[in-house]
């Protein structure tokens, strides 16, 4: 199992979120037929995910991303006058993400990694992310739509098959984006599958591929 990234942060302690989506991604009889996986988790190391992510065989990188993200999306916004193509956005998105590697993961962890992204990037993000996903791949997330709700930069990890610990958080500019422009930046073959709307305004997402999809129907 590879890692990358180890920040943590142990200031406070750490707040639970209870998902009932998670439990349809981490389906033991899909997950069971993957064999081992590859999973791509957005957020930082942490102990309680590490500790979760190793009752499967699989290989975990870890991006913690949030911070990079949110530095770069600020600066495109800026940049908005002569806004840059998708071709260039990718170009930078994969520079700044070539932790990556070169797998084709089963499971993605966004936690709240569409609201670090500018709209403007929301296409070349997904264009992106094509790349690295299996046919059959699965994300989770967190997306805050409301203007008018507190923006915070959270960093989260798992804690269960159901619930979600959130290490530390502070004020952050984010990006809040709604779920038909997610879709429409995600094309035609990811989509929004599945959402759940919490009390602090956030919407928690299941993607799925159309793969993914058509193989759940069967």
């Amino acid at each position: 199992m590879g890692l990358l990234g180890t920040k943590s942060n142990r200031n406070e302690p750490p707040e639970t979120v209870t998902s009932r989506l998670l439990p349809v991604m981490l389906d033991e009889k899909r997950l069971a037929s993957l064999g081992t996986l590859n999973i791509l988790d957005f957020g930082r190391a942490n102990s309680g995910s590490l500790e979760f992510f190793n009752q499967f065989s699989c290989r975990l990188c870890v991006l913690d991303a949030a911070e990079g993200l949110l530095e770069w999306s600020a600066a495109l916004e800026a940049r908005m006058d002569d806004p840059p193509s998708n071709q260039q956005m990718q170009l930078e998105l994969s520079g700044l993400l070539s932790s990556m590697g070169a797998y084709r993961y089963d499971l993605v962890f966004f936690w709240d990694t569409l609201n670090h992204l500018h709209e403007h990037a929301l296409p070349a993000f997904a264009g992106l992310l094509r790349r690295y996903l299996s046919a059959d791949c699965r994300g989770h997330g967190f997306m805050l739509h409301k203007r008018g709700t507190e923006q915070m930069l959270r960093h989260m990890g798992m804690a269960g098959d159901n619930l979600i610990c959130v290490q530390s958080q502070s004020p952050a500019a984010l990006y809040p984006h709604n779920r038909k422009v997610v879709n429409d930046a995600l094309g035609t073959d990811l989509r929004i599958d599945q959402g759940v709307l919490h009390g602090d305004g956030r919407l928690e997402f299941l993607l799925v591929s159309d793969a993914a999809k058509a193989s759940s129907a069967r």
